[in-house]
């Protein structure tokens, strides 16, 4: 019995025992659990608060980053304005074109650069060799290395048909000018950067140049906007621009001075025509020039418009400024009778091309007589000539409107003139002008006296002018110069049907400090005597073949564009068959 009792009391204890051991795993179990739970419901909360504060409370930084991915800030430039001729001839535009961009460190990272029939294609689409590709995209550490600044839009659509990753086209435009050389230095021509640099282009380069909008948008990873956002600048369009210029007469003039610098194997020759009545430019060549639309071979000499940059000595076509000086002092007479025989002053012998023995102030005139004039401006001093030449605009800028017109120089500021000084200024040495000047100054000589500022820009209203000489002296000139077309030296500018009145011009060039054989051949005139409506200049420099004076060598390219103009325009006749 009490071994019974002994193995039930084990057994209970054991039971007892077991029944503990579950207490305490079950105990063991439910405190595990909680921390799982309080670690799971915190982190629940960290991250609801982490949210919470990222996206509703501070959300600026996401905000921001995710912007920097899809948002882009991109510009929109239109085009540059239009220069155009006084008839609406389009003489500079801006064509729509393309320019490519490679990422060098993409092409070759996708062994685009390791595919040589690949860059064959590619540099075909953009018209360079490939060696020229290989050569700007092999080295991987350049980002952004232009390729072509302007691509055809046909062009760069096969390009993008490729649909190669590293390669960025984006909207340019290329500066077109249609007329070419003929107008080159006048309209001028923008630099890599798309700034005037010469004529009308740098002259007016705020005016015409346009100003980019900016905006901003949502992009994919293609670079598509998908969102317009907003502007961030507003922009505007180049200005356009009408010039006073007359292509139709820019053309023919610049055919005439090309046939006159071959004839004469000339340097370069230049003319200028103005509209008497309004001081506006009709055309202004220069010869040689170059294309506006091919720099492959372009050398800056041929791009300055010389008619406002290259200076000379006028010569004889100064003489009836002079001679107005002289009877405007009252110290010359149309009635006197001058001695025109040869005569030395300080050593130095003044002699005429075609000697006379006596000859009024309009022989002088008729027969470009260097003697007749030097004696009337020793007569009457430098101080009274100087000041009609500057009543004239000469020796100051013709306020043309156009960069880089120099003044010239009539030496307004010496102070001592010797005697040969005094004679050689009667006939056009001693002081330098420029085409257009000379042109200004016959210009005021045809409009009796009233002179017209000068404009390159076509203008709406007639400008204000000032007179700057006696209307019944310049009367009487306009006759003694339609007799140097009509029976002195320069009989090759007379046109049909036309009373022409003008002066011929021949000087030396100086050179090192002294006169060489070498000369500038000037013809200026105007017409119709009647009616002056235009004034032409044409100045050629060193002829070398044939004659060498203004009447045989400027005159002829006179006639004929004065002849165009008269036509073109309508101008009646004012002389009998």
């Amino acid at each position: 019995m009490s071994g019974d009792s002994s193995d039930r009391q084990t057994a209970l204890n054991a039971a007892s025992g077991s029944m503990d051991g579950s207490s305490d795993v079950y105990v063991l179990s439910r405190f595990r659990l909680t921390i799982v739970w309080a670690v799971v419901l915190l982190s629940v909360v960290f991250l609801v608060s982490r949210l919470l504060w990222i996206q509703v409370l501070h959300p600026e930084r996401l905000i921001k980053e995710g912007n920097s991915r899809i948002i882009r800030n991109y510009k929109y430039e239109p085009a540059r304005g239009l220069i155009t001729d006084r008839n609406g001839k389009i003489l500079a535009l801006s064509v729509p074109v393309k320019s490519v961009y490679a990422d060098a460190y993409e092409l070759n990272e996708k062994k685009i650069t390791h595919d040589p029939d690949l860059l064959r294609k590619i540099a075909s689409i953009l018209e360079i060799t490939p060696q020229e590709l290989f050569e700007r995209v092999q080295d991987p550490k350049r980002r952004h290395v232009r390729l072509k600044q302007y691509l055809a839009l046909n062009k760069a659509q096969e390009l993008e048909k490729l649909k190669l990753p590293g390669f960025l086209i984006q909207d340019n435009y290329q500066r077109y000018y249609p007329t070419g050389a003929v107008n080159a230095q006048v309209v001028g021509i923008l630099n890599g950067d798309g700034e005037g640099v010469y004529g009308v282009e740098k002259s007016f380069n705020q005016f015409l140049s346009a100003e980019a909008s900016s905006r901003i948008a949502k992009k994919d990873l293609s670079g598509h906007i998908i969102e317009d956002i907003g502007v961030v600048e507003k922009g505007k369009p180049g200005g356009n621009l009408v010039l006073s210029i007359d292509d139709r007469l820019q053309a023919f003039a610049y055919g005439a001075l090309q046939d006159t610098v071959n004839r004469h194997q000339a340097e370069s020759a230049s003319a200028v025509m103005l509209d008497v009545k309004t001081g506006e430019v009709l055309a202004m060549v220069n010869y040689p020039s170059f294309d506006p639309n091919d720099r492959t071979f372009f050398d800056s000499n041929y791009a300055r418009n010389r008619t406002i940059t290259d200076v000379f000595e006028p010569g004889s076509t100064i003489k009836p400024i002079v001679a107005l000086a002289g009877l405007e002092s009252r110290q010359v007479k149309w009635t006197e009778v001058f001695n025109l025989r040869p005569y030395i002053v300080n050593g130095k012998m003044i002699r005429d091309s075609k000697p006379q023995e006596t000859a009024t102030l309009a022989g002088i005139l008729k027969y470009s007589s260097n003697t007749g004039m030097a004696q009337i401006s020793q007569r009457i001093g430098p101080t009274m000539v100087l000041q009609m030449f500057e009543r004239f605009g000469l020796g100051s800028s013709t306020n043309s409107g156009l960069a880089g017109e120099v003044n010239g120089n009539i030496n307004s500021s010496r102070t001592f003139w010797s005697e040969i000084d005094k004679a050689t200024l009667g006939f056009g040495y001693g002081l330098t002008v420029t085409s257009l000047q000379m042109a200004s100054a016959y210009a005021t000589l045809a409009n009796y006296g009233a002179r017209m500022p000068v404009s390159i820009l076509r203008t709406v209203e007639k400008p204000q002018y000032a007179q700057v000489a006696n209307v019944n002296e310049i009367r009487r000139m306009h006759t003694v110069l339609e007799m140097v077309v009509s029976e002195g030296s320069g009989g090759k500018a007379a046109i049909d049907r036309y009373r022409i009145a003008g002066k011929t011009g021949t000087a030396r060039i100086a050179r090192n400090g002294g006169y060489v054989d070498d000369y500038v051949s000037s013809f200026v005139g105007f017409a119709p005597i009647s009616n002056p409506r235009f004034v032409l200049v044409v100045v050629v420099f060193s002829p070398q073949v044939g004659s060498y004076y203004g009447g045989a060598v400027s005159a002829p390219p006179f006639n004929d564009v004065m002849t165009r103009a008269l036509q073109l325009y309508n101008i009646p006749p004012d002389k009998a068959k």
